[in-house]
């Protein structure tokens, strides 16, 4: 069996998911981990009730945030370049739950053409899936708007 070695990838000033350097206040300060041995993106984390919309179960906005940050890094990290979330699914299969450890795992489907797939999944602490995601990203310079005048 091979040890698994995880490089952390430095976040992005100001993101509210991976801000490192606390320039953002409210940042949730997850840290973003890159297995190169299998070319995915993990995030562990332990959301607190802080993280809650309704009773005791975990806001799906940012359950679906984490998701589109891994799957955003690991395009990044695929690539070499940033990209936006042109489309965007997901599926919640249970609930996600304060106080719990839970690990978003993303991987890059297709790098091919204009837009990049990827997949994103949250394991709970048994590795059972919890939600499911799957976007199509645009890489930056394809994403940006066009002026009238570079149409």
């Amino acid at each position: 069996m091979t040890e698994e070695i995880l490089e952390r990838l430095p976040g992005s000033p100001g993101c509210f998911i991976c801000d490192s350097n606390e320039s953002n206040p409210r940042a949730l300060r997850l840290k973003i981990m890159w297995d190169d041995q299998a070319q995915v993106v993990k995030i562990p984390f332990c959301p607190d009730h802080g993280w809650c919309g309704y009773s005791d179960i975990v806001h799906g906005g940012l359950v679906a945030a984490v998701l589109d940050e891994a799957m955003a890094w690991a395009v990044k990290r695929q690539s070499g370049q940033w990209a936006f979330t042109a489309d965007f699914h997901l599926r919640y299969k249970k609930p996600v739950e304060p106080g719990r450890n839970y690990t978003v795992i993303a991987e890059v489907g297709d790098l091919g053409g204009r837009k990049i797939t990827a997949q994103a999944r949250v394991l709970d602490q048994n590795e059972r899936p919890v939600a499911l995601a799957e976007a199509v990203f645009l890489p930056s310079d394809s994403a940006r708007p066009r002026s009238a005048a570079g149409i």
